[in-house]
């Protein structure tokens, strides 16, 4: 009996590394999908650099477009609907974030807007952020909300790249609440949570 058990057991392993191999053999490596297609939805959402007319300047913002796409800026600073991100928003911000013992987030608006976008910011301000994570306000970014400090390894000619394109994209009325820092979240037992998206757009 022990032998017909150790028998049986041996032919169950066998077909069930054998059904794994098929399962594997049967679906399409990932090495069938050019890396590139995996980008498209961020490429076609970033606004186009055509109507920039001077062509130095449109190739800084063609770098910066360049910079935003790979950092994937638009996945917190794109507000979220209910199909995914609006990216007729681009960068409006919205996206946020609750982390436990640390606070409750929302991305900034990085468009021009006068009123709620970047346009009340200088460059100055701008590339603090980038560079320390010191906010206008005079407090540290959180670095799991804002990984400045990935930012802070870009050359000041990337920084000044960004910020050119920035400044030609479409401006979008969007009030952002205000960070409230110290909370726990939504979810006591959470470590970090982020969700949703802040999608009031004035």
């Amino acid at each position: 009996m022990k032998k017909f058990l150790k028998w049986a057991a041996i032919v169950v392993g066998l077909l069930a590394v054998m059904g794994f191999i098929g399962f594997l053999w049967f679906i399409p490596p990932f090495s069938l999908v050019p890396p590139a297609e995996f980008s498209k939805p961020l490429i076609a959402a970033a606004p186009s650099t055509s109507d920039i007319t001077d062509d130095a300047e449109r190739m800084l913002a063609e770098r910066g477009k360049y910079i935003l796409i790979v950092h994937d800026c638009s996945g917190c600073h794109t507000p979220l609907g209910d199909q995914g991100p609006k990216y007729d928003e681009y960068l409006a911000g919205g996206g946020k974030g609750v982390f436990k013992g640390y606070g409750t987030f929302t991305s900034r608006n990085l468009t021009p807007d006068k009123e709620t976008g970047l346009a009340r910011r200088t460059d100055e301000q701008v590339n603090r952020v980038l560079r320390s994570g010191l906010l206008p306000e005079g407090r540290i970014a959180y670095h799991r909300d804002m990984p400045w400090a990935v930012y802070s390894n870009w050359t000041e000619e990337d920084r000044h790249a960004v910020l050119v394109y920035l400044r030609h994209l479409k401006p979008i009325r969007h009030n952002i609440p205000p960070d409230v820092e110290g909370t726990a979240g939504a979810d006591p037992v959470a470590l970090e949570t982020l969700f949703g998206s802040d999608n009031a757009i004035h």
